[in-house]
């Protein structure tokens, strides 16, 4: 079972009855998920913006410094947090860069000149450039950048100020994200952030067929269908259990819908009210779609499990459509600061000191250039932000979906314990159960014939998936067609 965070005091989340009944009157909407409580995925995240140059440039151009793209999930993790660090990494490699190009040309120079003194400043100038960098490399681990970042030191309050209004007020911005329920997404899949795509599975039934002789099937709102769903979901007994409405755009629709985007030089809007929402499960767009999400979230935020669900009603019939994402743990090499001693052993600072001295030649020679890239970066910002603006007010085509997502992008794409690939997988079964058994509930209960539901897509249990005959399902693996073995009837729980 997935376990509550480390570090902290919260109680795991249990499922909740926010959701009313069918015909009740309309109760408490779900918030914003909490990620099990956990922060330690932001203290990793802070430390992983010191430990990989290109993680922490890719966080600042594509989060940070886009003014107009929306942002992505990134559970169990402060992003403005994140980012911040993310700036003062850069920051200070830029100044060792600076430093170390400074020296390189002072030692062309010399070398050059062919002076007499040359033969003593040449090995002088490679000795301050190894200090220089041996120094960035053991302040890193053993300074305040990482060590504030322990376990028991770490504060989100003390994160490094922002380097100017502008980028206060972005990170402001993005801040709001995490308490929004729209995600505006980029590319094919719009679930970014949360994680790996691992199955799917829909399936389609007549709704206004009666269940008997003098029984007259019931007419309903798709929005008690979402409602009974997530009432009976979140009364499931499982850790650190979760359920969101959140609605998913095509950041290339949004130009023109001022629902999403009521300023074109600006972002996608964060949050939409209930009624638009409950507008949209009514009627889906093809660029806008609310889904119910469930989420599990485990191993102290690090694991989170999700079931993307929804419902859409026709005149006749209605169609299900469930997938399954995984977020799997940081990759390994971010969790050093929990191993880092408050002083460096002499070990470790004999291994240091040879891996600067071979690095040193390649340091160096890099260094110019990385020089040229860092006081670039600000024109190459606004020539891409001049660009965008004429994209937006000029051709009017423009791309407003998030590009990557903080979490997810330092995320692995295994499990790293075989009891977490196990939660995953009996949160999916146990979640993917309840809603067939509570999609049949709500149709008997409106006296709808469930037999084209119960009978010919009986429910199967197939290395772990979820299949129905008569249904698409995404899998490499899937037992189908009459002579399939039936698991479990999705009738037998009820009657």
């Amino acid at each position: 079972m997935p376990v509550a965070a480390r570090g902290s005091s919260a109680p795991p989340l249990w499922g909740s009855t926010f959701a009313p009944s069918p015909g009740a009157a309309p109760g408490r909407r779900p918030g914003p998920p909490q990620w099990g409580g956990g922060h330690d995925l932001t203290r990793y995240l802070c430390a992983a913006v010191y430990l990989d140059r290109e993680y922490a440039k890719s966080l600042v151009k594509e989060v940070a410094a886009e003014p107009h793209l929306g942002v992505a999930t990134a559970p169990a993790c402060d992003v403005p947090v994140v980012l911040r660090h993310a700036y003062r990494a850069n920051a200070r490699r830029y100044n060792r860069d600076l430093l170390l190009a400074a020296l390189l040309l002072a030692f062309l120079l010399v070398y050059s000149s062919g002076a007499p003194s040359g033969s003593l400043l040449l090995p002088l100038i490679l000795f301050v450039a190894w200090g220089a960098l041996f120094s960035f490399k053991l302040s890193t681990k053993y300074g305040s950048h990482l060590q504030d970042l322990r376990p028991d030191r770490f504060d989100p309050a003390t994160a490094p100020s922002p380097l100017s209004p502008s980028i206060a007020a972005r990170l402001q911005e993005i801040g709001q994200y995490a308490q929004g329920n729209v995600t505006t997404y980029s590319g094919y899949s719009p679930f970014i952030g949360y994680g790996t795509e691992l199955e799917s599975w829909s399936l389609s039934f007549d709704v206004t067929t009666s269940s008997g002789a003098g029984v007259t099937a019931q007419d309903f709102d798709v929005t008690e269908l979402y409602a009974h769903i997530a009432q009976r979901v979140g009364k499931l007994s499982l850790p650190c259990l979760e359920i969101e409405e959140r609605l998913f755009v095509d950041g290339e629709t949004v130009l023109e819908d001022q629902r999403f985007l009521p300023d074109p030089l600006g972002r996608p809007v964060a949050s939409v009210s209930p009624g638009r929402m409950d507008d949209l499960k009514r009627v889906p767009e093809e660029g806008a779609r609310p889904y119910l999400v469930v989420h599990s979230t485990g191993w102290g935020g690090e694991l989170v499990t999700s079931l993307f669900l929804r419902f859409f009603r026709s005149d006749s019939n209605l169609s299900v459509e469930a997938v399954q994402t995984v977020l799997c743990p940081l990759l390994d090499r971010y969790r050093v600061i929990d191993t880092l001693l408050p002083r460096p052993p002499v070990r470790e600072v004999v291994a240091l000191l040879g891996q600067t001295l071979v690095t040193l030649p390649f340091v160096l020679l890099a260094s110019p250039l990385r020089v040229v890239d860092g006081a670039s970066r600000d024109y190459w910002l606004s020539w891409r932000l001049r660009r965008q603006e004429k994209l937006i007010t000029q051709l009017r085509r423009f791309d407003y979906g998030a590009r990557q997502s903080v979490r997810q992008r330092a995320a692995d794409r295994k499990h790293h314990r075989f009891f977490q690939k196990a939660d995953s997988g009996m949160v999916l079964k146990t979640v993917e159960k309840r809603v067939l058994d509570a999609l049949v509930e709500f149709a008997m209960a409106r006296g709808i014939d469930v037999d084209e539901l119960v009978q010919r897509q009986d429910v199967i249990i197939n290395n772990g998936i979820i299949a129905t005959q008569g249904a698409r399902v995404d899998s490499s693996s899937v037992a189908s067609g009459a002579k399939s073995r039936v698991a479990m009837n999705i009738l037998q729980k009820i009657t």
